[in-house]
């Protein structure tokens, strides 16, 4: 956007008075303004960590250790959307390096992201008539996690793989967690679509699920007693893999070696098959959060080609990226969502008039606006891609930018 542009831009991220939590607030204070527009009962706060590898940049200061002699930076984001998946915001971030400026509290343990995650969404959800529900992965199984102080209307979903004692509060056995799924009831199966992994590429599958459910205890480490240590009940629910096929050739790609189990732990409670399918949907929603991850890096913005001096700089710069982004993932997925929507729900009236005259057609949905949008760029739907993705959109936006700035020159009298 130019070198005066960009020169402005970079003052801005490394002035000693920015932060990430300053950068981020007013996009925090849009999210709560989301929220409350919102009619989902459940609001879904998925967590996870990115690393950013700098390891080229070798005259940046602060950086610290990823792995190994892997020079970089760890930013850990708590998303927030809608029980079907639309992303509403971030609500929380999180930076450190490993031996840079900017290294994780002593004597904190990394793990203790988890729980300043959970932190901020109590904040969030206080006073809020929505069930918020905490999404973590398999790193988040954390027994001291399990008994942390929630709002009373925050609930936990944990992919768990520790081999620890579990009670079975209907039969009051306990046994290891790898042995405890002949002791849960049998919910029947359900089919959840994810994105998976294959060839190196992402790509959405329909995979069917043999379900089972149980209300649990878990048991602390072995030296703490269970009767004054173990949790309150929660439930657990194992989802196992029997079927899976391609969502868009309907090819069965079912591999047995790689099956899908997921061992989730939460404080939602079971009483029907539709409760612990829910559940399962909800945890089939924390693969957008690495879609968001997706976005910063390869799929679109490519942050990691970012040039700064130092780590401050880059956090600061970081933390608008990720507002970006959310703003490219929330068109994706609503796109997906309902493309009939209404246009103005994510264009202004002055954008779509300008998509009208450039185009020659109407803009009324966001279907049609968006296509219209990514004509700039050369993008014809067809059968194997009917819609855009992030990286097409990305480059779609900046090129708009442009035509919205030419578009406002010409429309302004011309002065003597």
């Amino acid at each position: 956007m130019g070198n005066s542009f960009r020169q402005t831009v970079a003052g801005l991220f490394a002035r000693k008075d920015m932060n990430s939590a300053t950068m981020l607030s007013g996009h925090v204070a849009s999210t709560q303004a989301r929220v409350q527009a919102s009619e989902s009962e459940y609001l879904i706060a998925a967590q996870d960590t990115t690393y950013y590898n700098y390891s080229g940049q070798t005259q940046m200061s602060g950086l610290g250790r990823i792995q190994g002699k892997v020079r970089g930076l760890m930013q850990h984001n708590v998303l927030l959307m809608e029980q079907e998946g639309q992303p509403l915001g971030l609500i929380h971030q999180q930076y450190w390096t490993r031996g840079g400026a900017i290294d994780w509290p002593s004597p904190q343990k990394e793990s203790q992201k988890w729980f300043k995650g959970l932190v901020a969404v109590n904040q969030q959800a206080q006073g809020s008539n929505r069930r918020w529900v905490v999404i973590c992965d398999r790193e988040g199984d954390i027994f001291e996690f399990f008994k942390a102080e929630r709002e009373p209307n925050v609930d936990l979903l944990v992919r768990v793989c520790q081999p620890r004692r579990v009670e079975v509060a209907a039969a009051g056995t306990v046994c290891p967690l790898p042995d405890v799924a002949e002791q849960l009831d049998d919910y029947g199966q359900y089919s959840v679509q994810i994105e998976r992994l294959y060839e190196g590429k992402g790509r959405t599958v329909d995979v069917t699920l043999q379900l089972q459910a149980a209300t649990v205890y878990i048991y602390p480490r072995q030296d703490l007693s269970p009767a004054r240590h173990k949790t309150q009940p929660l439930t657990l629910v194992m989802a196992t893999e029997v079927a899976c096929v391609d969502g868009k050739t309907q090819v069965d790609c079912f591999d047995a070696d790689n099956s899908l189990c997921w061992s989730l732990l939460t404080s939602l409670p079971v009483a029907t098959a539709a409760d612990v399918q829910r559940i399962l949907r909800f945890y089939a929603l924390r693969w957008r959060i690495e879609r968001l991850h997706f976005t910063l890096k390869s799929g679109a913005l490519n942050v990691e080609r970012l040039q700064f001096d130092d780590v401050h700089t880059l956090v600061n710069a970081l933390t608008f990226y990720s507002v970006v982004a959310w703003r490219l993932l929330g068109l994706t997925y609503a796109l997906r969502q309902d493309p009939e929507q209404s246009a103005q729900t994510l264009f202004d009236a002055d954008e779509l008039r300008l998509l009208h005259q450039l185009s020659g057609q109407a803009v009324d949905s966001l279907r049609q606006a968006t296509l219209a949008l990514t004509k700039l760029v050369g993008f014809a739907p067809s059968r194997r891609q009917p819609l855009p993705g992030v990286k097409v959109l990305a480059i779609a936006i900046e090129r708009f930018f442009f035509v919205k700035q030419g578009a406002q020159a010409v429309s302004k009298p011309l002065q003597d």
